[in-house]
Formats: structure tokens, sequence, C-alpha cells
């Protein structure tokens, strides 16, 4: 499906709609994670991704990416597809751009569960060294991407999650470790407890996936593992890394180097239509 080049408001510009699009490729990969369970489409100018989990808030969702398919098109589209799955869905919408289209996803009933600002980082980051107990691995085998959907399914509770929302979307594990997805997990006397993952598209980085298990916080291996992920993503030629701050994350991603450049949300469809 072709890129439309007359995307309005905040989308005009490139940075913003690198982001917009390796936030589309993240979402593709939701998708392809959950194996033969899972399914992504493209048409009318939307993506549709859908995974193995009947979690709605963004495991399964839809993304406008021409602007001239109307609202109610978009809305139709998803409650006929989610609808044959069983499942509800989340209409992501940027801020100025997508204006329309959340004003239509409200007065049909779908609820603002998530508005975070979409974030970028210009240069690498600096910070101290990890404690001594401390050991960050890049993810290379199956049973580090067990950990790493364990610890997010049990992290992102904090988000609202329930548990095991997310870990049943996750189970294609060697398709994490395709080379445009990187992982890190950082280990406290051995045991997994915090990780990051970065995503490479689109000429720059996207960082996803951040979490760190409750019982390991306060130790700063949130902003370690972010800072790891956020540096690889210069290693390896971004000029520039993105990512999607949820209110925990937002000041420390601030304090780390990382600046506001548009707001997303997502509004959700709890049940099918």
């Amino acid at each position: 499906m072709a890129v439309p080049t007359d995307l309005p408001g905040p989308l005009d510009d490139p940075v913003a709609r690198a982001c917009r699009l390796n936030y589309v490729e993240f979402c593709r990969e939701l998708g392809r994670w959950s194996g033969s369970a899972g399914a992504v489409e493209e048409r009318d100018g939307l993506v549709l991704w859908a995974t193995a989990s009947e979690f709605p808030v963004s495991l399964n969702g839809v993304v406008r990416l021409d602007p001239s398919t109307p609202a109610a098109v978009v809305l139709d589209t998803a409650d006929e597809w989610f609808g044959r799955r069983g499942t509800g869905y989340t209409v992501n919408v940027v801020d100025g751009a997508d204006d329309d289209l959340r004003a239509a996803a409200e007065a049909a009933g779908l609820l603002v569960l998530r508005d975070s600002p979409q974030m970028v980082c210009d240069e690498p980051v600096d910070g101290p060294p990890p404690a001594d107990d401390v050991t960050l691995v890049w993810v290379a085998e199956l049973a580090h991407v067990e950990a790493f959907a364990d610890i997010v399914d049990a992290s992102y509770q904090s988000l609202g999650a329930p548990a095991g929302a997310i870990r049943p979307s996750i189970v294609a594990l060697d398709r994490v470790l395709e080379p445009h997805v990187e992982t890190v997990l950082a280990f406290v006397r051995g045991e997994p407890v915090a990780t990051a993952q970065v995503v490479h598209s689109h000429a720059m980085a996207g960082v996803y996936y951040v979490g760190t298990l409750e019982s390991a916080r306060g130790r700063g291996l949130g902003e370690l593992v972010t800072r790891a992920v956020t540096n690889r993503g210069f290693e390896r030629g971004a000029p520039f890394v993105g990512l999607q701050a949820s209110p925990m994350g937002e000041p420390i991603y601030t304090r780390m180097g990382y600046r506001s450049i548009y707001r997303q949300a997502g509004l959700v469809r709890f049940a099918p239509a």
C-alpha cells in the first residue's frame, strides 16, 4: 500500500511521519508474533492487526494511513473485521491528523484508554554502568524470548493490562529474533527482571515493550534497558530514536533527553460490534 505524501498536521514532518510508520511496523509485528492465530491486513488506506490475545487494547487494532479514508469507513471496516474474529479493538489516532476519526470513534462509544506523547531522542544517551549484580543480555535464544514475554505480561499489569493478556500474543518466538528486532534483558543475580525492545524500520529505530517486574523497581532498571536499546539504535545508524511514553515513563524519558513531537491516543471498543 502506497503511503500518502499529503498527510495533514503533525505528520507533515518527516521525523513524525517516520515515527508513525515505525509504530505501524511494530503493530504488524504484533500480528506476526502470534503465528497462525495472528493476522495483518492492509486495505482502504488502513492497517489492521490482530493477535492471539483477545485483549482489545493495542493488541488488536487499526491505524489509518490514508487521511482521505472517511472516519465512518475506518470504524465500519474495523467493526466488520474484528467482529468476525470475535474481539474488540483499538483505533489509534494522532492529534491534529485524525481529529475527525477521534470524534467519530467517541461518538460511536469507543473509550479513550491511552493518550500519550510520541517522543524522539536525537543523540546517544549517557548514564551510569549497571550495578555489580546486574547483567544486560541481548536476546539471541528462544528461552530469552520466553523471559521477555513473561516480563512484559507481568510488568504491563501496572498500566492496566490483565494478567495473561499479553503473553498469549507472543508465541511465534523465532519471529522476535528477526534482525530488525532487538531485545535486551536485565538480569539481577541471574534472574531476568527488566526488558526493552527496539524495532528498526523506516530509517529510524523505535523503542517498545519497556518493562520491569514490580519486585525489581526502584533501581533504575527501566532507564538502564531503555538506554541500551536507544543507543543500539544509534549504533546501527539511526539518525533518531522514537518511543511512545506511558505516564510512568514520560518523566524518565524526558530526563534522558527525549522530546515530545505529537500526541497519539487509543480509543477502545471492548466487545465486538
